[in-house]
């Protein structure tokens, strides 16, 4: 017999996992970057084995390969970035493929995890400011996003026969689909709805994965020079006006003309507010002197489940003002530190 708390067990047992996983990966960012980059052999040998943890923790351990492309970048050796963003990409492709992705997908997200980490890398270490690169990978972002909806003729429907595929998977399992009573009618809305949304979603995803990378090859950078160097860079993230209007016209453009390129957009934009968001989060807990643990809570609604897609609604109108009205630059200024970090 089923009593209202039998989910409770089940979330504990979900929020210990994704703590071990944290902690561990917290680990291996802060570790294991001045080891690897040491020699040519710990180059190599920090490839392969960041490619397998990031197979592991697929979708969300991508960025490992891609930050160790960028901080070779920064660094200019041992071993040139561009032929370890080359291995990296085959050992995920071998890897996916044994997993049972076929050869095409393992293929693109090999190259969505190497290819912007080594391109933004580079910029980087040319000098670009951290806004710039930002603002550059989200105007790619969107540019992708064209680029599929103009050569596609059907975008929704490379996604509708792997939809549904899941669903049937649920139904069997008796997961969701089943147990909740939908009608038949309602799964084939469910997944045309989603799968109108999805090349919006993945591009998202690739620009934070892109973005990722690049916070952790410059956190790399500063251990290894024993300096901090993301954190006010990061304070001080910005998509600047131009982008935030392009938003407001995307959104506006989806709304009145129910337009799938300008909503795929608009979703890309408000994933990079996201971003600026969690900025002015940071920057708060930094001017009023608070400790690292206040950052826990922000990051726990994230990943919470049910508060996930609140949270990001927050933090993407939050970024999207501060774009307009400048929300950190009426933060106090804590002694010994500047104006936004």
């Amino acid at each position: 017999m089923q009593t209202g708390t039998d989910w409770l067990m089940p979330l504990i047992a979900a929020l210990s996992a994704m703590a071990m996983v944290a902690f561990l990966a917290s680990l291996l960012i802060r570790r294991c970057a001045p080891w690897i980059v040491s020699t040519r052999l710990r180059v190599y040998l920090g490839a392969v084995v960041l490619a397998v943890v990031a197979t592991l923790l697929m979708p969300f351990g991508l960025w490992l390969v891609g930050g160790l492309v960028v901080v070779l970048a920064l660094r200019r050796g041992p071993v040139p970035e561009g032929r370890i963003a080359t291995l990296g990409a085959v050992m995920l492709v071998w890897w996916l493929y044994r997993g049972g992705i076929g050869p095409v997908p393992a293929v693109l997200i090999a190259a969505a995890a190497t290819v912007p980490a080594l391109l933004l890398g580079r910029l980087v270490a040319r000098g670009g400011s951290l806004n710039l690169v930002f603002q550059l990978a989200t105007l790619a972002a969107i540019g992708f996003v064209l680029l599929v909806h103009a050569v596609l003729s059907d975008p929704p429907g490379v996604w509708r026969p792997m939809l549904e595929q899941a669903a049937a998977e649920l139904d069997r399992m008796g997961a969701v689909m089943s147990t909740t009573g939908l009608a038949r009618m309602q799964e084939a809305e469910f997944i045309q709805a989603s799968a109108e949304r999805m090349w919006g979603a993945v591009t998202w995803v690739l620009l934070l994965t892109s973005m990722i990378s690049v916070f952790l090859g410059i956190y790399w950078d500063g251990r290894i020079e024993q300096k901090i160097r993301l954190g006010p860079l990061f304070r001080q993230l910005s998509a600047g006006r131009t982008l935030a209007a392009g938003a407001v016209i995307a959104l506006a453009a989806s709304i009145v003309f129910r337009s799938g390129v300008a909503t795929d957009a608009a979703l890309v934009l408000l994933g990079a507010f996201v971003l600026q968001g969690l900025a002015v989060v940071h920057s708060v807990q930094y001017a009023y002197g608070l400790s690292g643990a206040w950052l826990v809570a922000p990051y726990a609604l994230i990943f919470g489940g049910f508060t996930t897609a609140i949270m990001l609604i927050a933090l993407a109108v939050s970024g999207f003002i501060d774009n307009w009205l400048p929300l950190r630059r009426r933060l106090p200024i804590p002694p010994g530190g500047t104006a936004g970090g």
